[in-house]
C-alpha cells in the first residue's frame, strides 16, 4: 500500500482531502504516511471482519430488502408455518449446516448442506448444487447477503437474517 501512495498517485487517489494551495501544501512521505494509517484506521474501526465464528449459530429469515444494492425497506419474509416457528438457517463448526422450514402440521422440513467462508463469499453446497452467498454486512447480529437467482445471474437478491440468542 505504501508503495501506491507514492508521488501524484497519493494526490489524485485521494483528492478529496481539499488543500487550500497545492503549491505551498506539498505531500511529504511523513504525510503519506499519516494519510495510509488514517486511511486504515478508519476503514479497520468501520469495515467488518466475517469470519466463520461470528456465522456460527441460528439465523432467522427476516426478508427480502427492496433495493438493487442491498439498500432499502425489507419486505418481511412470509414463514412457511409461523404458528409452528420461523424458517432458519443454522451454521454448524463443523462447516454442516441445516436450512429449517416448516409444514402446516408442524413437522420440520430439514435440508442439510455443506459451507465453506473465503473472504465474503460463503458457498453453501448440497449434492451437486452450489449457490454463493455475497455477504454485504454483518453487524449488530444482522447477517445481509446477496444470492444469484441462477449460477449467470449478473444480479443479486439481497436477503436479512437475524441471529437468534
Amino acid at each position: 500500500m505504501a508503495a501506491y501512495l507514492r508521488g501524484e498517485a497519493a494526490f489524485t487517489t485521494y483528492s478529496f482531502i481539499a488543500f487550500q494551495n497545492k503549491s505551498t501544501m506539498k505531500i511529504t512521505p511523513f504525510k503519506q504516511a499519516l494519510l495510509a494509517l488514517i486511511l486504515f484506521a478508519t476503514a479497520t474501526a468501520f469495515g467488518q471482519t466475517v469470519n466463520a465464528e461470528t456465522l456460527i449459530g441460528t439465523w432467522e429469515l427476516k426478508g427480502t430488502l427492496m433495493g438493487n444494492d442491498g439498500s432499502g425497506w425489507v419486505l418481511p419474509h412470509k414463514h412457511s408455518a409461523p404458528d409452528c416457528g420461523k424458517d432458519h438457517t443454522q451454521f454448524s463448526i463443523n462447516n454442516q449446516g441445516k436450512e429449517l422450514t416448516y409444514h402446516q402440521n408442524c413437522d420440520v422440513n430439514e435440508k442439510p448442506f455443506q459451507w465453506h467462508l473465503e473472504g465474503n463469499t460463503l458457498t453453501l453446497s448440497r449434492g451437486e448444487k452450489t449457490v454463493l452467498w455475497h455477504i454485504l454486512s454483518l453487524e449488530n447480529g444482522r447477517l445481509k447477503v446477496g444470492v444469484q437467482t441462477h449460477p449467470d445471474a449478473t444480479n443479486k437478491m439481497y436477503v436479512m437474517y437475524i441471529k437468534r440468542s
